[in-house]
């Protein structure tokens, strides 16, 4: 016997432990869910169950959580892979026990409100996760495996929502290979979850934080139902009772973007191999979503909301508590939902719009839920929600263990109860609604039978169980259905019978439609609809009066039914019937009755017309004698067995006219003789000379002049004047009527009074025209062809202009031809109305019209026939450019042909790739010259291309750039257009997955060198090949970023830009921005001045430290939270509190052009002095009365403060003062200042020197007695310094302490021009030379004496500058100035009015940035743009900005006229100068552009005109004032910058010219 396993070695009993692979069992067992949205499914009834009102779903991509939810860049939801999904409801935070149900298995929720009952519904996330995480209530708990072990993991949540939401995490499982789900089909899931949910109102739908859709529900005031007394409310055994139902209104809301590209496919989560159970590649129904408005759909229904109690027996009770682990619920709710006609049109509609979004309930069949959590069929159109107990699985409903199937089976006959109440309400509102509207009441009742008849399903027994309740639940009602004449009880109904159909209509028949079959077939025997009976034919004829169709089927079936039971044996029993017949009463109302009383009774009938004899030209309408039946009555029967049948004789032709022609009938004569037309030839004499007798004093021919007795009417020939009663012979035969009696005389009369008239044919005009037109005149042959009284063949009337001849080529265009007989006499009378203008041809634009018609054959044909016929018809009229947007032109491959415009086809191949079509090869070369198809598109229709459609990718679009690079020929405003476009395929950050379009101007096309390798995390680098970079270059790609490029990427997001290239880089690019930061516009600096993108530093040290140990920290704040460190010992003292700029004067330059101050303007500084001496500093003042204004000279007065130290030399302004001790102290005032100790803002130390500023502004220099010199010095440097500098450089302190300290003779030979400055007291330490001459004030002259002309001082001070400088500086030597002037004005170029003035951000290239030390006389920024308006009459371009109008004529050549003297002395083209207008800004004088002068008009206005019409002296000062303002922006030709580079070039260039300038002055101002 073989060993037992895991027992003792001597058999006896032992135990073990059973192993569980835990990831097996949660794969294969709990996570095997076989409905799709399972995941969704369970966590929003656990979101329900927690009281949650809204719940969120959001499917993340990897990208966008890395980025921590910032990305909104929206993929191509097709092919984009998903990382995780996210499920948040705001209901009640995890308690406790939640936490310990939800990490046990099987242990469900015992509350008897709730829904879950397995414990196993959370599970189903493992479908699509191996870690799932939950937070809830500052809990974060992960699941995991570990050695196929379930683990839990809790921590607290860090990052809690402000919302405290609880929040489902699922990393998606690396190889699930998950795809985005169809946002409608789980739109369309999500609706049909919310509508039996309690608690939540509305569903979001998200992806990456963007919208995709948003289902609302909100519920109405219940209403209470009556139950019908014969509805059974208690269930077969007692176990449920259904004690009252409330109809609930519900509207359900969605919204969502609107998609429209065709999906592709991708795979289902839940349900392999596809989401949805479907082969990959099928389509996924959604595309990449273009930026477009959210749609909102709108959906009202009715639930139906039943109360029942539960009686359960004590087993039964038993028996659900332990499959549900729960006590059965005393109370609880059935719901059912069933939409009315009206609102399932509104979901289709809905359908139809969002592609299934609405259809909340799709198929013929409803549901059987718990909460939506089975897809059990209900077999009719009903859905049910209640407390049904599924199986584990949960898809369906547990009809087969013990006590759950019978409380399933009980359960489901209140299903059925439901159903049939919902029934019996509609049938009572459809019955109430039929007499008002029985169309509507019809579809209604159809549609209600047709949701109601069930539908057999072999996998489900919940809809036999249903059906079985339906009808068991009212044994003693009637069944209502619908008939043909409305609601009734199904017993009262007959089927329907083609034979009977027509003439039975009092009683109801079954409308037997597909809706109603079904039902029809499950009816209980007692509820059958039955056959017609002979009783209810007999019952219908003695009731009512037949209509005269009914009664003609009547007699069609008793005919039938004659000779069908006797033949033509009537004598052998026949006569019986024919007596039963007759007793019948037969009674019908004729189609023609002329009164309500109008009643014909077939007894009182002897004769009838044969429709197949003469009676065939009688119609319904003509009068017939009162014995006979009406021709409507027999045309349809046999009339000889109607006679037979009936005893009834025929009517003969000349009874009917001897019945016509009496004197009380008045008939239509002009009916009786088209009827005697047709006869005549067929007549025989004797009747042909009885019908003349009868006629002939009867007014019975139709006249001009009305009816007329034959012998008084004339045929047209004769009616010359138009008096005469003229008949038509063209309507009756003419040989009748000239056997009646009509008169032929020849007479003639005008036809212009009785048209347009339907019975006048163009023919007959022919005919007319060809006998009259020799009688007409011009001016009447005018009007005939201006009036549209010409009949076309589609009935109207046309103007004969309007209209085509019938060639075959006008019919097969469709064209409107003229009526005209086939054949009708001479066809010279065709010929007439082609003189008038009958068109023989088409148009040209309705051939080419023709030519883009979407039917194929229509197309061929106009096209061809344009053609062949364009040489002979249409060349001279043929203009392309009338038909460019005409889609008329065959292109595409041969076997395809499409059409495409002028603008759209071309004869080269070559530009196939962006999308232009090539001309289809059958038209050659001779045809495409004809139709004008050019050989390649317009560069116009090129960008248009580019900016629709741009290249799917990069080898697309270097194909494309290659193509441009090589052809493209496009204007510099195409250029700019392109430049602006997002053409480029780019992948940022090295992501090739990553793909997005960008600009060409933010492109770069060089690879980073190593130290800004950094770059490529931050721009856009392409590699292209040489021609497609090329192309690219011409469209404002670069090689690298430059400093507009780091701008504009600081301002996105400075703080990540920091992150990403750390400090040092960061200042490194921000280095580039400060050199060329004056290049940009005013808005783009508005944006730096209030952006966090400076970098600041503060000094970070331990009190307790050494100062060796002292650090800095950096910061990105705004520029007026920064200041500048111009005082280093403030900064020493207060650099732990404020942030400071980067210690570079570009830096210090910069930071304080965009706001930041200076650290010692927020420095106070308050003097405290000791022992103050009366004497001794007098010699210390002279001393540093001189120094100061040494130091000075070379200084900048840009920086200088309002104190003017020329006034020092007067003591009350400017003293030195000695004194014992002295203390300052320090407080720092910045609102900015970083947090600290606020006692450590303030110092008080001792101090050597300081300057106190007294209240009338004079300044005291207070020294301490006996100091050490050194020290003294530095100390007095420091506090001059403060006071001379608005913004202070590092060496400024040092210069100034070795100015005071060292001998004249040391800074003589350290380069001070000191002899030089102490022989003019006067001279000024301001920037010369100064191009702007102030003008005198007004006034009288005090000295009569000739004044020194303006002109003539400013260029001797201009001269003495020039020969005092010795250190000229700069890049320019003294020998190569004559060579250097000479260039820089040749340099001077024109603008004639094509050029891009505008300033833009990259307008100007780096090395032209805004100028240094800029004033405000010549700044080109301050000019933003520039249009061309006119030239002077010496040839000069004006130009004028937008905002200005045009300038005054006389002003403008006044002006001119200075120029033209000054540009023959400069020796230049006047050309060379360009006079602008800006009358809003006269302080400007003019600009250098690109070596381009512009001349400010507005400024010579208000400076100069007036002087130009005075003394010479006047005119001196005009024209020297404007020497000087040419020679300062011609010397701009080689030095850009305000530096002194430019100050040599102008006084080098104004001293060369002087001597021509003397002349000029001699010639226009000879007395100044």
């Amino acid at each position: 016997m073989a060993p037992i396993a895991n027992g003792e070695a001597n058999g006896g009993p032992a135990l073990g432990k059973v192993n569980v692979n835990d990831r097996a069992l949660v794969d294969k067992v709990l996570a095997r869910y076989p409905k799709e949205f399972t995941v969704f499914r369970e966590l929003i009834q656990n979101a329900d169950d927690a009281q949650a009102t809204a719940v969120q779903i959001e499917f993340q991509t990897k990208k966008y959580i890395e980025a921590d939810g910032k990305t909104g860049h929206v993929d191509d939801l097709n092919t984009i892979q998903l990382a995780r999904w996210v499920v948040r409801n705001d209901g009640d935070p995890f308690t406790t026990k939640d936490w310990e149900r939800i990490t046990n298995i099987a242990d469900g929720n015992p509350d008897e409100r709730k829904i879950g009952a397995f414990g196993v519904g959370f599970f189903s996330v493992f479908s699509v996760t191996d870690s799932p995480v939950i937070i809830s209530g500052g809990i974060r708990k992960r699941m995991f495996y570990e050695n196929n072990e379930l683990l839990v993991e809790s921590t607290p949540d860090a990052t809690r929502d402000c919302r405290d939401w609880t929040a489902f995490e699922m990393d998606l499982k690396p190889d699930a290979d998950l795809a985005m789900p169809k946002p409608f089909d789980l739109s369309r899931f999500i609706s049909t979850a919310v509508t039996f949910l309690v608690n939540v109102k509305n569903i979001t739908v998200l992806f990456n934080g963007s919208l995709l859709s948003k289902i609302t529900k909100s519920r109405m005031e219940p209403t209470k139902i009556e139950l019908p007394p014969g509805l059974k409310p208690t269930s077969p055994s007692n176990a449920f009772k259904v004690t009252s139902v409330k109809a609930i209104g519900l509207r359900r809301r969605i919204q969502r973007p609107f998609f429209r590209k065709k999906a592709k496919p991708h795979v289902d989560p839940v349900t392999k191999p596809s989401f949805f159970g479907k082969k990959s590649s099928e389509s996924n129904g959604h595309g990449k979503p273009p930026e477009t408005t959210v749609k909102d759909f709108s959906l009202g229904y009715t639930v139906y909301s039943a109360e029942v109690c539960t009686g359960l027996s004590g087993k039964m009770a038993r028996g659900i508590e332990a499959a549900t682990k729960k006590k059965p619920p005393k109370t609880f709710l059935f719901e059912a939902v069933h939409f009315t006609l009206s609102e399932y049109e509104s979901v289709q509609r809905d359908h139809d719009h969002t592609r299934g979004l609405s259809s909340v309930f799709t198929g013929p069949q409803g549901l059987v839920s718990e909460r939506d959590g089975t897809n059990e069929a209900t077999g009719i159109a009903v859905h049910l929600s209640s407390r049904f107990v599924p199986t584990v699985e949960r898809g369906s409903i547990d009809l087969a263990n013990g006590q759950v199937r019978k409380w399933n089976e009980e359960l489901l006959y209140v299903g059925g109860f439901m159903a049939r109440l919902i029934y019996e309400r509609g049938m009572s509102a459809v019955r109430e609604e039929w007499s008002s509207r029985p169309d509507q009441a019809r579809m209604e009742g159809l549609f209600l039978i047709n949701s109601f008849a069930f539908r057999s399903s072999p996998d489900s027994n919940a809809a036999g169980l249903l059906q079985q309740a339906f009808f068991n639940c009212a044994p003693d009602l009637p069944f209502p259905i619908v008939s043909n004449l409305g609601i009734r009880d199904s017993k009262d109904v007959r089927k329907p019978d083609e034979t009977f159909a027509s003439f039975m209509k009092q009683r109801p028949v079954l409308d037997l439609v597909p809706e109603t079959k079904s039902m029809i077939a499950i009816l209980p025997k007692r509820h059958k609809v039955s056959d017609y009976t002979f009783r209810d034919v007999i019952c219908e004829l003695n009731e009512r009066v037949f209509t005269e169709e009914e009664m003609i089927a009547f007699i069609a079936w008793w005919i039938k039914a004659y000779f069908a039971k006797w033949g033509d044996g009537i004598a052998n029993g026949g006569e019986e019937i024919k007596k039963q017949f007759n007793q019948a009463s037969k009674r019908f109302w004729p189609a023609l009755r002329k009164s309500e009383h109008d009643v014909t009774l077939l007894n009182d009938i002897r004769k009838f017309v044969d429709s197949k004899g003469w009676g065939s030209y009688i119609r319904a309408g003509d009068p017939l004698p009162p014995d006979t039946i009406p021709i409507s009555f027999t045309s349809r029967l046999n009339c000889p067995v109607v006679g037979i049948v009936l005893g009834w004789e025929e009517l003969s032709i000349v009874d009917w006219i001897q019945y016509i022609a009496g004197p009380k009938l008045n008939p239509d004569y002009k009916r009786v003789l088209e009827i005697l037309q047709s006869l005549w030839p067929s007549l025989k004499s004797p009747e042909k000379e009885q019908i003349i007798s009868l006629l002939q004093n009867v007014d019975c021919i139709l006249t001009t002049r009305g009816l007329r007795k034959p012998g008084e009417a004339y045929f047209p020939e004769a009616d010359l004047l138009g008096d005469l009663p003229v008949v038509r012979p063209s309507d009756f035969n003419e040989q009748m009527l000239q056997e009646l009696g009509v008169q032929r005389f020849i007479l003639w009369s005008g036809i212009k009074e009785r048209l347009p008239h339907p019975r006048c044919t163009p023919y007959q005009l022919a005919v007319y025209l060809d006998r009259a037109h020799n009688v007409m005149t011009a001016a009447e042959l005018t009007e005939l062809r201006q009036v549209a009284i010409f009949a076309g063949a589609d009935g109207k009337f046309h103007r004969i202009a309007d209209l085509y001849t019938p060639e075959q080529w006008n019919v097969d265009f469709k064209l409107p031809v003229v009526k005209w007989p086939d054949t009708s006499g001479s066809p010279g009378y065709l010929e007439r109305l082609t003189d008038l203008g009958l068109n023989t041809y088409p148009p040209l634009d309705v051939i080419i019209r023709l030519a883009a018609s979407e039917e194929n054959s229509m197309r061929k044909m106009a096209f061809t026939f344009l053609l062949t016929n364009m040489n002979l018809l249409y060349s001279s009229n043929y203009d392309p450019a009338d038909f460019h947007h005409v889609a008329f032109i065959p292109c595409g491959p041969s076997k395809s042909i499409q059409l495409g415009t002028l603008e759209q086809v071309f004869t080269s191949s070559e530009w196939e790739p962006l999308g232009f079509q090539r001309l289809h090869s059958s038209v050659n070369k001779e045809q495409a010259k004809c139709l004008g198809i050019n050989h390649r598109p317009p560069a116009s229709a090129i960008v248009k291309v580019l900016r629709e459609n741009p290249p799917r990718d990069n080898k697309e679009a270097q194909r494309w750039f290659e193509l441009l690079a090589r052809n493209g020929v496009f204007t510099p405003e195409e250029v700019k257009e392109i430049a602006e476009l997002n053409i480029v395929p780019s992948q940022t950050g090295g992501d090739a997955s990553s793909v997005k379009w960008v600009q060409p101007r933010k492109c770069f096309l060089a690879k980073p060198d190593d130290s800004n390798e950094h770059h490529r995390q931050l721009f856009n680098f392409v590699m292209f090949s040489s021609a497609a970079s090329d192309f690219l270059t011409m469209c404002g790609a670069k090689p690298k970023p430059d400093y507009n490029d780091i701008l504009e990427a600081l301002l996105q997001d400075p703080l990540s830009y920091l992150e990403k290239v750390k400090p040092q880089k960061y200042l490194d690019d921000l280095r580039q921005v400060a050199v060329g930061y004056h290049n940009l516009p005013t808005e783009t600096r508005m944006k730096m001045k209030n952006a966090e993108i400076f970098l600041g530093y503060r000094r970070k040290r331990d009190p307790d430290a050494p100062r060796s140990a002292e650090s800095t920290q950096c910061a990105l704040r705004r520029a007026h939270e920064i200041l500048i460190a111009d005082d280093m010992e403030s900064y020493r003292l207060f650099g732990e509190h404020v942030l400071v700029a980067p210690k570079e004067e570009v830096f210090d330059n910069f930071y304080r052009a965009m706001g930041s101050a200076n650290l010692s303007v927020h420095v106070s500084h308050t003097i405290e002095t000791e022992g103050i001496l009366r004497k001794g500093g007098e010699d210390l003042r002279s001393h540093v009365l001189h120094r100061v204004k040494i130091f000075l000279y070379d200084q900048e007065n840009t920086r200088r403060t309002n104190v003017q130290p020329d006034r020092w030399h007067e003591p009350e302004h400017f003293s030195v003062k000695l004194c014992k001790r002295l203390r300052i102290t320090k407080c720092l005032d910045f609102e900015n200042a970083l947090e600290g100790d606020c006692s450590n803002l303030t110092t008080v130390s001792d101090a050597l020197a300081g300057i106190e500023t007294t209240r009338t502004g004079n300044h005291i220099l207070w020294v301490v007695d006996g100091s050490e010199s050194r020290q003294n010095s530095y100390d007095m440097s420091v506090a001059l310094c403060r006071l001379l500098f608005r913004t202070r450089k590092a060496h400024d302190t040092s210069s100034l302490m070795t100015i005071l300290d060292a001998n004249l003779d040391d800074l003589q030979r350290r380069g001070y021009d000191v002899s030089w400055i102490g022989d003019n007291p006067e001279s000024s330490p301001d920037i010369l030379p100064r191009p702007d001459p102030s003008p005198l004030p007004d006034g009288p002259e005090i000295c009569r004496s000739p004044r020194q002309p303006q002109w003539l001082k400013d260029i001797r001070y201009l001269k003495e500058l020039f020969t005092h400088r010795k250190k000229p500086g700069g890049r320019f030597l003294s020998a190569e100035m004559e060579h250097i002037i000479d260039e820089a004005l040749k340099l001077c170029s024109r603008d004639d009015g094509n050029l891009d003035r505008t300033i833009h951000q990259n307008a100007e290239d780096t090395k032209r940035g805004k100028k240094q030390r800029d004033v405000k006389y010549c700044s080109a920024s301050r000019v933003t743009d520039l249009k061309y308006c006119r030239r002077t009459r010496c040839g000069m371009a004006v130009f004028k900005t937008s905002g200005s109008s045009d300038p005054v004529s006389e002003e403008l050549e006044a002006f001119s006229g200075v120029l033209l003297n000054l540009a023959q002395m400069f020796g230049l083209d006047p050309t060379r100068l360009h006079i602008f207008w800006q009358s809003d800004d006269t302080e400007l004088m003019g600009f250098n552009r690109n070596h381009v002068i512009y001349l400010n008009l507005a400024h010579f206005k208000d400076r100069h005109l007036g002087k130009l019409s005075g003394d010479d002296n006047g005119k001196a000062d005009v024209y020297g004032a404007w020497f000087l303002i040419i020679a300062h922006e011609i010397a701009h030709n080689k030095a850009f910058w305000h530096d002194e580079d430019h100050e040599l070039l102008f006084t080098t260039l104004v001293q060369t010219r002087f001597t021509p300038f003397r002349k000029l002055l001699s010639s226009v101002a000879p007395r100044a």
